[in-house]
C-alpha cells in the first residue's frame, strides 16, 4: 500500500509527457487612447489650416462693391469768362453778377423803377443821365448832364460789380449824390437788372 502511494506521488511530480505547451503571450495592442489623441490633433490642425486660408481670401463682396462704387472727385468747373465789365456770360442772355445769375427778362421788369429818370438810349438825358454805354464808363462824364460834385469827383468806373453794390443804396455808396432813388435791397433783382441793362445798351457798341 505504501509503495503504491509513493508511486502515485512520484507520478504527480513529473510533468505529463503528452501535455501541450502554453501558447505564447499575444503582443500588446497599441494604446487606443493615444491613437485617438493623435487623430484629434490632426483634425484640429486641419481646421486651423482652413481658417488661415479663409483669412487670406479677398475682401468680402460688400467691401469690393463699396470700393468699386467710389467715384473720383469731380474737377471744379472753370471760372466763367468775364466780358470785361465785371460780369461773366453764363448762357443765352444770362450773366453772372456777384455770384448770382442775372436774368435779363426778369431785369426788364425791375427797370420799371428806373425809367422815370433814366433811359437806355444814347444821348437822351432826363432827370438822370442816359445809361447807354454805362458799363466801362467813368461816373459823371455824360455830356450835357449836370452832375453833383460827389458824382463827378468820385472817380468811380462803372462795371457790373460796382453797379451791383451801388444799386443797393446809392446814397450810402456815394454820399452827397443827388440820386433820390432809395435802392434795391433784393440781390437777385439787382443781378437781373444789370443783366438786362447789358443787353439793352448798357455796353456801348
Amino acid at each position: 500500500m505504501a509503495s503504491t502511494a509513493l508511486a502515485a506521488c512520484g507520478d504527480n511530480n513529473q510533468p505529463a509527457a503528452d501535455q501541450p505547451a502554453p501558447p505564447p503571450a499575444a503582443a500588446p495592442e497599441p494604446d487606443e487612447a493615444a491613437a485617438q489623441t493623435e487623430a484629434d490633433e490632426d483634425a484640429a490642425d486641419a481646421e486651423e489650416t482652413v481658417e488661415d486660408a479663409a483669412d487670406e481670401t479677398p475682401d468680402s463682396p460688400s467691401e469690393t462693391e463699396a470700393a468699386a462704387g467710389e467715384e473720383p472727385e469731380a474737377e471744379e468747373p472753370a471760372a466763367s469768362e468775364t466780358n470785361g465789365n465785371g460780369a461773366g456770360a453764363v448762357g443765352d442772355g444770362e450773366f453772372l453778377v456777384a455770384g448770382l445769375t442775372g436774368n435779363p427778362q426778369a431785369g426788364r421788369r425791375v427797370f420799371v423803377q428806373c425809367q422815370t429818370c433814366h433811359v437806355m438810349d444814347e444821348g437822351v438825358n432826363r432827370t438822370g443821365p442816359s445809361l447807354y454805354g454805362i458799363f466801362g464808363r467813368t461816373a459823371g462824364t455824360v455830356e450835357g448832364f449836370r452832375y453833383s460834385a460827389a458824382n463827378r469827383d468820385s472817380g468811380v468806373v462803372w462795371d457790373a460789380e460796382v453797379m451791383f453794390e451801388y444799386l443797393e443804396n446809392p446814397r450810402r455808396f456815394m454820399p452827397g449824390t443827388n440820386m433820390v432813388f432809395p435802392g434795391i435791397r433784393n440781390e437777385q433783382q439787382r443781378a437781373d437788372l444789370i443783366a438786362w441793362m447789358k443787353e439793352n445798351g448798357g455796353v456801348a457798341e
